[in-house]
């Protein structure tokens, strides 16, 4: 069975890209078509940016650290990708990586590796892992990858209302074909809801319940604002809580964003994440 995509939890393109074009009669989109627009948009071909995490726990303590993405999309109308992170900072998970190859072709899986340098080894990721913390975030690595509305079936809960002072839509997922057990190894959660701005189709906000420890996370897309024409969140919050309390939380801020500049696709190779990103 084919992984297929959380909600942005590919996060990523929540996280640093998240383009869209309002297409005509928008007030008469069912909630999985306003997923959908959302979810076929604009990201360019490529992308490379930089990034801060910063983690907070419940006592407010925090640590930092930084990376760098490149990504590219392939294939027929580009809708394949591959991305790879390089960790840069601190010492302790410097030179770090991880590679995700995402095909759309429904039934086919994607591939996923991560190569920690303590170990100088390159260690492929099997499904059930992708629903694991990504390096000790609160994002898990499915979050990270490209967003699909291939595992929920949306209903919208309410036809407006406001984030930030924009228009949204409320809509809620749950397992398509009630195939909860599947979707829940492969991506932790049981129920999701994602506000979507009415204007371009950006997912601003979104609660995610996940099975394991029941705990609800809280992501919010912020700073929102045109890059090379392709609409980008600078910076990208998920917060886990248990019974009503946080626990802790990833912030991600996204700089040095570029757009359709020419990639070789040497860089997404399990070779090329134990060499590191300026080798």
């Amino acid at each position: 069975m084919s992984r297929k995509k959380l909600i942005s939890a590919g996060l990523v393109c929540w996280m640093f890209s998240a383009a869209g074009a309002a297409p005509a009669a928008a007030d008469t989109l069912s909630a999985n078509a306003i997923v959908a627009t959302a979810e076929d948009r604009d990201i360019g071909r490529t992308q490379q940016s930089d990034s801060t995490m910063i983690m907070t726990n419940a006592d407010g303590k925090t640590r930092t650290r930084k990376m760098s993405m490149i990504r590219k999309n392939f294939g027929a109308d580009l809708k394949d990708q591959k991305a790879i992170y390089f960790f840069k900072y601190p010492e302790d998970i410097k030179n770090t990586s991880y590679l995700s190859v995402d095909w759309i072709e429904e039934g086919k899986d994607d591939d996923a590796w991560l190569y920690l340098p303590a170990l100088k080894k390159v260690k492929r990721l099997a499904a059930a892992d992708q629903s694991d913390p990504f390096l000790g975030s609160d994002f898990s690595y499915t979050d990270i990858k490209t967003s699909r509305n291939n595992y929920w079936d949306y209903r919208i809960i309410k036809d407006s209302d406001s984030v930030d002072g924009q228009d949204c839509w409320l809509v809620e997922g749950l397992p398509k074909n009630g195939d909860v057990d599947k979707v829940v190894q492969e991506t932790g959660y049981n129920k999701i809801q994602l506000w979507v701005r009415k204007d371009n189709f950006i997912k601003v906000k979104g609660t995610f319940w996940a099975v394991k420890g029941k705990k609800i996370k809280h992501f919010t897309a912020t700073d929102i604002e045109k890059i090379d024409g392709i609409w980008t969140a600078r910076t990208n919050t998920l917060t886990t809580t248990k019974a009503g309390a946080t626990e802790h939380s990833t912030t991600i801020k996204v700089d040095n964003v570029r757009y359709n500049d020419e990639v070789d696709d040497g860089y997404f190779t399990p070779l090329k994440m134990s060499r590191g990103i300026g080798r």
